[in-house]
Formats: C-alpha cells, structure tokens, sequence
C-alpha cells in the first residue's frame, strides 16, 4: 500500500470532520487509525481547530509528514457521519483505498441542504424554542417570521463570506430589531420571549460542547480555543440585541 495514498486519504477524511466541527480527539483518533491499517506505520497527528499535521513512517521513504490548513469551519452532521463511516468501512477492510478515495470525492462534492429547507427549518426552530420559553401562540408565530428572516440573512452573509462575529451580531440586531416592531404593531405579546426564541439557532452551544469535550479529553489548546470562539460568538449575538433594545428604552419605550 503506498504511503502517500494512505497519508492523503487520512488526510482527507481528517479534514472533512474538522470542517464539519468535529472534536479534536476523534479527529485524531480516526487518521491514527487509518494510517494504521498499514503495518509499521508508526502514526503521528496533532489537531488544532484551524489545522492539522499527519505523518507516516514509510519503508524506503522514511517519515512523511503533510499539513492542512482550514479556514471555513462549520456544522455539518451530515458530512460528520459520512466521513466516520467511512473511516469504519476502510479500516474494517470492507472497502479499498481506491474506493476510499472515490467517496471521499463524493463527499466533499455532495450538495448542501437547500436553502429553502435551511430557511423553513430556521423559523420552525425558532417557533418550537418560543413556546417551549411560554411564549404565546401570536409569539410563537411571530418568531417564525423571524426566523425565517434570520435564516435568510445567515445562508446570504455566508454567501458573501462575512466574517462570524459580523454575522452574529447582524443576526442579533434582525432578531431585536423585527421582534420589537412585531411587538409596537401589536401582532405579539411579549417581545421578550420572541427575541429569546429567535436567537436560539444563533447560540453556539455545539461549539461549547466540543469545547468541553476537547478539554476533559486533554487537550486544552483545542478546547480554549473553541471557548473562546463560543464566547465572542455569544458577545456578538448580545450586542446586536442590546444595541436596538437600548435604542428602544432611550426613545420611550417600555416593558411588554
């Protein structure tokens, strides 16, 4: 088995996990375990949430060693999935490198969910969390027009590749800023309790639980990292809604 394919194709599935928010630990743990299936190979990685080294000790070319940057990182179970599958079926033997390779290709080339879907589940998302909060059922519907606002926002600042502190913050002043004028025209009860609502798919709880995850795993550097990614994701989201609810109170406003 050649070295380089092997290492390349480590590589690949170690990259496709990290883009889709996997945690460092299972990350390496997966390109250690298919750079083991070749005996004497002698795997040694090292994963940060923007990038990872790989090597490999190979019989006449001794250790080769490779790097991936990555940029765009976000959460994409679906990819997740596919990529620890199949991690699975190479190690396990049930499929070739060559097969391998072919649906790594598949995976990296497989289309997103469409952003009709992305948007409708946005406002349904947002609509569930406002009656689980006990908003209303005028709440609960008007945050599903906020939601799906939001999520049109979210799918076209990605588009635009805005960087995620500006999309959160973005996020959070639509959020404030649609909830407070649904509540002026009085079409819901409790503008609370649909901001609340709304701004539950901006949260990055994911980020947090891959944070905690990486530091009870040992590694710290991973696991700051991500904490601290979570906390200015939090600190933009609170700033985009406490900017227009303080323009709000300052011009007369009151409570709901």
């Amino acid at each position: 088995m050649d070295e380089q394919m092997l290492l390349n194709f480590a590589i690949g599935v170690g990259e496709i996990m990290l883009r889709s928010g996997a945690e460092t630990n299972r990350i390496e743990d997966t390109v250690e375990r298919i750079l083991s299936v070749k005996e004497g190979a002698m795997p040694e990685v090292f994963v940060t949430p923007t990038g990872f080294f790989a090597s490999i000790q190979g019989e006449l070319t001794g250790v080769t060693t490779n790097f991936v940057r990555v940029t765009n990182r976000s959460i994409d179970l679906e990819r997740l999935v596919r990529a620890n599958a199949l991690s699975r079926n190479f190690v396990e033997g049930k499929i070739t490198l060559t097969e391998g390779f072919a649906e790594l290709e598949r995976i990296n080339h497989s289309k997103p969910f469409a952003r009709w879907l992305v948007i409708l589940a946005t406002g349904v998302l947002c609509f569930s969390f406002t009656l689980l909060f006990g908003g209303h059922g005028s709440d609960a519907a008007m945050a599903f027009l906020v939601g799906l606002l939001l999520g049109g926002l979210q799918i076209f600042l990605s588009a635009k590749n805005v960087a995620s502190f500006l999309s959160n913050f973005f996020g959070g002043m639509l959020v404030s800023a649609t909830a407070l004028s649904f509540y002026i025209l009085g079409l819901c009860q409790n503008y609370e309790t649909v901001i609340i609502g709304s701004i539950m798919p901006l949260v990055p709880g994911f980020c947090i639980t891959t944070a905690v995850r990486d530091i009870m795993s040992g590694d710290y550097l991973s696991g700051t990292s991500r904490m601290a990614e979570a906390t200015l994701a939090a600190t933009a989201i609170a700033a985009g809604v406490g900017i227009l609810l303080s323009v709000y109170f300052s011009f007369g406003g009151g409570g709901a």
